[in-house]
């Protein structure tokens, strides 16, 4: 289908007045797309500071592919009422994507700098429900994830930040697992997000779900800081992290990895947080509960350097189990019961 607007590389079209903006989407709108067979030529031509409104009811089938940048100053900005549609794929810097609903497809799949994706409804994907892989400098905010398959957020690469998000339901596909979000990577901050309701019943091969999983070294993780979230109802552990790989992890000596401070963990496991050959991790101030909690953490297998303070637990076990191979360098105080 032709464009009703000529979209020159390096010049911002002004607004299109063709279509009647719907309730809730920009006054600014460069153009606003209806249909399916608008997407690709719209976004093809895209320019920094270009905003694309998408609307109505004859998207549903749309694969909103994009590969053109915008700047830091100037993003592209593709922004939904709410409208449905298949897939979303950004492999381009400086682009926004907010207030879609995803499903049926792969759910929403980023890869570059400055991507922001907010406010999106992701559920009954085939993948995970927001992938940013790999990511720098990006944001994923306020969206609300569901029934997607082996984790609801998925992030590797550096500086990504991840507020505010719900996810439910996460379900796994082929014997594989079930998690609210997996990080890899450094300088990621995880805040104020709730993860809840993931179950291991009714699967061939149970999975093992986690709200929060990182595992081995490759990218190394460390300087990841994991606070303000709520963890219910989610049949295995809060955290787990674990580093079955020999060598070394990439992580700088004494550093913190991670830092996980002010949760609220209510899974449905034997403990909360697992650490397994993962030094230098700080948690501060956490409150555990859970009917299955022999203990709120278990820190094994050269988990060493960790520090556990002014933590609280509603089991019936201690707050920390620690090997022998981890205590060099551990250090805890102030934790209930002591």
């Amino acid at each position: 289908m032709a464009l009703g607007l000529a979209l020159t590389a390096g010049c911002t079209a002004p607004p299109d007045q063709s279509q009647p903006n719907r309730r809730g989407l920009r006054p600014d709108c460069t153009r606003t797309i209806t249909q399916s067979d608008e997407v690709r030529p719209a976004l093809d031509n895209a320019s920094p500071g270009n905003t694309f409104c998408f609307t109505g009811d004859d998207l549903i089938d749309a694969d909103l592919t994009i590969t053109r940048s915008g700047t830091a100053g100037s993003p592209i900005r593709l922004i939904a009422d709410g409208a449905t549609v298949h897939n979303v794929y950004v492999s381009a810097d400086h682009v926004v994507i907010e207030g879609f609903t995803v499903t049926g497809g792969d759910g929403i799949l980023l890869e570059g700098t400055g991507i922001t994706a907010q406010r999106n409804t992701i559920h009954d994907t085939q993948r995970d429900g927001i992938a940013c892989m790999p990511c720098t400098d990006s944001t994923i905010a306020s969206n609300t994830v569901h029934h997607v398959s082996t984790a609801g957020i998925y992030i590797t690469g550096q500086r990504i930040t991840v507020a505010g998000n719900t996810v439910t339901d996460t379900v796994a596909r082929d014997d594989g697992d079930a998690d609210g979000m997996r990080f890899f990577g450094t300088g990621h901050r995880i805040t104020g997000n709730t993860i809840r309701d993931i179950s291991e019943r009714g699967y061939r091969a149970p999975p093992h779900p986690d709200c929060f999983q990182t595992y081995d070294h490759n990218p190394s993780t460390y300087d990841v800081v994991i606070s303000g979230n709520t963890c219910q109802n989610v049949d295995a552990q809060c955290l787990i992290a674990t580093d079955d790989q020999p060598g070394d992890n990439g992580a700088p000596s004494r550093a913190p990895s991670i830092t996980f401070v002010d949760n609220t963990c209510a899974p449905n496991g034997a403990q909360a947080i697992n650490l397994r050959r993962w030094p230098n991790v700080e948690i501060r101030q956490n409150k555990f509960s859970g009917p299955n909690l022999l203990r709120a953490m278990l820190i094994i297998d050269g988990s060493t350097g960790c520090t556990v303070t002014g933590n609280t637990s509603a089991g019936n076990g201690p707050v920390v189990d620690v090997d022998g191979a981890s205590r060099p360098g551990f250090r805890q105080s102030d934790n209930s019961p002591a």
